[in-house]
């Protein structure tokens, strides 16, 4: 039996297969697996491309997939239908959810991912529960999106005379190539200013805060309270006492402090995630078909 797990992200889709005792076959990569990204038939035409790859051209019996992009019941209705036509068994679930089951190997627990965007994904053994993760105008609180549209307000009213400038500025225009309030809005508005482009300005942000500019500071303080308190909702909803982190804003060591100091306050701690979200599938995978999921990690 040939079992693969895909995490089919926004920028990226990787693919791993093994047998059923455990035994790696191999692993696969190609684009995007978002459909909002690059459309339906890209999407799916990176996923089958992925876990061909990582099956040698084999046909496997079970995918299962973290998507990305699957945020409503329109999505799933847009999705669903192409995916589960890819192998004889298909199993789709939120990308959220694979990076839980990579660390928990399918026991109840809590994932918070900020990158890009952010979610707060929980199991509690039986159900999924999912905080946020709903793109970057309605949700994405504390993702690095969120920390860039604070910094680049505040440097629009730095320009404007609203607030003293401090060292984020500097950082900020020289990353993102302006000099002054017109640059700052043909930039912002222009077509060609993508998510991941803007979310880019977080790297910014982060050194100018390294370097005590209080502004800095603030913006991620605020980002980590704002995504900790929905672990910490759900945490407690679920009686876990442990959450795990995973994403690019946890590298920012201000950043990381500030969320592990708020989960303390509820007697939660937080782990930084060290498994990759396509072994999550596999682990979902092998509990699905009633298999122990541990052989994938013990060899």
């Amino acid at each position: 039996m040939i079992i693969v797990g895909v995490d089919a992200g926004g920028t990226k889709t990787k693919a791993v297969a093994y047998d059923e005792e455990g035994n790696l076959i191999g692993e696969g990569n190609s684009g995007s697996g978002n459909y909002h990204n690059v459309g339906l038939s890209k999407a799916i035409a990176h996923i089958k491309e992925s876990i061909y790859q990582s099956t040698q051209g084999k046909e496997p019996d079970v995918v299962t997939m973290g998507v990305a992009g699957l945020d409503s019941r329109y999505d799933w209705e847009n999705f669903s239908p192409l995916a589960m036509n890819i192998a004889k068994k298909v199993i789709i679930k939120h990308d959220g959810v694979i990076a839980l089951f990579a660390e928990t190997l399918g026991q109840p627990g809590v994932v918070v991912i900020a990158g890009t965007g952010s979610v707060v994904e929980g199991y509690d053994g039986k159900d999924f529960y999912r905080l946020g993760g709903r793109g970057w105008l309605l949700s994405d609180d504390g993702s690095a999106y969120w920390v860039s549209r604070e910094a680049l307000r505040k440097i629009m009213r730095m320009m404007d005379g609203l607030e003293d400038k401090t060292p984020l500025f500097n950082y900020v225009t020289s990353k993102i190539g302006v000099r002054d309030l017109d640059d700052l809005v043909l930039w912002a508005y222009t077509s060609s200013c993508h998510i991941d482009v803007v979310s880019s300005v977080a790297e910014a942000v982060d050194k100018a805060a390294k370097e005590g500019d209080h502004v800095a500071i603030s913006i991620l303080k605020q980002g980590a309270e704002i995504l900790a308190h929905q672990a910490v909702t759900l945490a407690k909803k679920l009686r876990v006492d442990k959450v795990y982190l995973k994403g690019g804003m946890f590298k920012s060591p201000i950043y990381l402090s500030v969320f592990k100091s708020y989960l303390s306050l509820y007697n939660i701690s937080g782990d930084i995630g060290t498994r990759s979200p396509e072994l999550g599938a596999v682990i979902l995978a092998f509990k699905e078909l009633g298999l122990n999921p541990s052989k994938l990690v013990s060899r």
